[in-house]
Formats: C-alpha cells, structure tokens, sequence
C-alpha cells in the first residue's frame, strides 16, 4: 500500500535524525513507491535542511546505495569517538558504582546512531564486564546532583559526615564546588564559624545525609576561591599550606612530576637530572613524595625537608628488626 509523500517524508526525517542509513530501493519497495520518489523526498528534505540553516548534511553513499546524516559544524552532540573517550574514562576511574556506570553508558547510546552504538559496546565490553566498584559501594549521582543545585542556589548546607575513623560529626557548610580526583568525589565547603585560609574537602562518600538549610550564602566565594586554579596546587586531596618549593627531579621522573605538578618551573637541567621550582600543598606533596622513592628531593623550604625527613624516620621505624 503506497504511504503519501508525508507521511513517507516525516518517516523518513525520523529514521535520518535517529543515525539510520536508508537504502533507496529497499525503502521505495517497502512504501510501494518508485526510487524516484524517494530521491524527491530526500531532495526535499535536504532542501529543508539548508532553508532553516541546519548544520546537518543529507549524503549520498554510492558504494552502499545509502543515504544518511552527516552532523557536521556546532553539534552539541557527542559523535562516536568522543563517546567511546569519555566512557574509557569513567571505567577508568572507577567513580561510581556499576549499576550507574550502566546508566551513563545507556544515556549515552541513546544519542548515537545503531552502528555506532554497536561500536561503543564492541570497544568496552571488557571492561564492563570486569568492572569493579568502589570499594565504598554507594550510588552518588543522586547527592552529586542535589549538592550541585545547591551550590547553584548558593544555599548553606548541613551534613552528618563519617570520618576516616569511622566518627560521625555533623557540619554546617557552604559549599563551593565538588570535584574528583583519585577514585574519590570531593565537596569543597568552608565550615561555617571557623576562620580559614583555604576551604575543607569532604569524601562525598562519606557524607551519610545532608539537607539544605533555607539560608544563602552572603559572602561572594567564588572571588575568594578559585576551584581550577588550587586544583593545580593540590596532589592526592590534602591541603595544608600554599608553598612555593624547590626539588630535585630524577629524569625518569619528569614527565611525571610535571603532569602532577602542573604549577612548576624549570629551574635548571644538570643533564641527569633537573632543578623545578612549584607551587604546593604541603601535607599533599609530601604524600605524594614518599611514593616516589629516590627520584624525587625537596631542596626547599627547610621546613617541607624536614617534614619529609620525619615521615621517613616514621617509616623506617615500622621496618626495623
């Protein structure tokens, strides 16, 4: 029964924006039409396409005998490629627990055509497979969303948080941002009625419950804290004091040491190895230091040297015989 050319062209409309290729001669056979008139419909649309300025192009595959929508320009849409990236990522980093890995990697399919769907699931597969949860084992995009519209909001938060040895404080918070970094979401918050220089991190797994409190935020923080600027300052989530240092940097340990400090400088290369001035956390580097043996000395301040010095003494205390 043959469909009127409407009803054909919306159905066809439909099938291009979903990412299907459509075969000439299949289609026409289906819809009991001519090949003829499907290239009108298609010519039609690719008409409409141009009138309202899209960035969509209609192409023809003449190897296939296909037509299909090439998205080119602004599309604020993820293509194949950049989706595969981002979910390689999110397996990497093993944020969240699997059940809401599936669910970002389901969200995602949906804006991609069938084939390439297929591809996303060829390319990680594996890995979902293997996935292994956080040890934490808690779902958090709930209370990332709801902490988010908070800072939005600018309102002050208050929270039940359970510390590394497992006491629970509760806190009146105004909170900043939340960011990641290694396996852990953190929410960055000043506490309120204590004087700081630079705000608290928070595990958000952690955070046992939290409300909003029906107050604002009066002071301005985002001038008095600059969430991608410290990001820089800090390695493995501790603050302390904002240093400017000195260290002597195996070459094995360069690239390394760079990627982790990204606020560095190269002071002198003696060849072998090479002399970097940067901007630290304290507490966060030496954490950081103890990890990478010999390739890495503080030269200065004294007081960081010494700091490492007696995090080694500590640890050559635990292996004595």
């Amino acid at each position: 029964m043959s469909t009127n050319k409407i009803n054909r062209m919306l159905l066809l409309f439909h099938k291009l924006i979903k990412g299907e290729h459509i075969h000439k001669a299949d289609f026409a056979r289906t819809h009991d039409v001519s090949e003829r008139s499907v290239e009108r419909d298609i010519e039609d649309i690719r008409i409409f396409l141009s009138e309202i300025h899209s960035n969509d192009k209609l192409i023809f595959d003449k190897l296939e005998n296909v037509y299909y929508l090439l998205t080119t320009g602004n599309n604020d849409k993820l293509n194949n490629i950049e989706s595969i990236v981002l979910l390689k990522i999110i397996l990497g980093t093993r944020a969240l627990v699997k059940k809401e890995v599936e669910f970002v990697i389901k969200s995602l399919r949906l804006n991609l055509s069938p084939q390439d769907r297929k591809e996303i699931i060829h390319s990680i597969q594996d890995e979902i497979n293997n996935y292994i949860s956080p040890v934490h084992n808690k779902p958090l995009l709930d209370m990332l969303n709801n902490l988010n519209k908070a800072i939005m909001n600018k309102m002050i938060i208050k929270i039940d948080y359970v510390k590394d040895n497992g006491t629970e404080h509760e806190r009146i918070l105004m909170p900043v941002a939340f960011i990641f970094s290694d396996f852990y979401f953190y929410l960055i918050a000043f506490i309120e009625g204590k004087e700081y220089k630079y705000p608290a991190f928070f595990r958000v797994d952690r955070i046992k419950k939290f409300s909003v409190l029906n107050r604002k935020i009066v002071e301005d923080l985002s001038k008095k804290y600059d969430v991608g600027k410290m990001r820089y300052y800090l390695q493995l989530m501790y603050a302390g004091e904002l240093l400017t240092i000195k260290v002597k940097c195996q070459n094995s340990l360069v690239t390394t040491f760079q990627n982790m400090v990204p606020d560095h400088w190269l002071i002198k290369d003696y060849g072998d190895f090479k002399i970097f001035g940067a901007k630290i956390f304290d507490k966060g580097f030496v954490h950081w230091a103890l990890s990478q043996g010999t390739a890495i000395e503080i030269l200065e301040p004294e007081n960081l040297r010494q700091m490492m010095k007696d995090e080694i003494q500590k640890m050559n205390e635990i292996y004595k015989d």
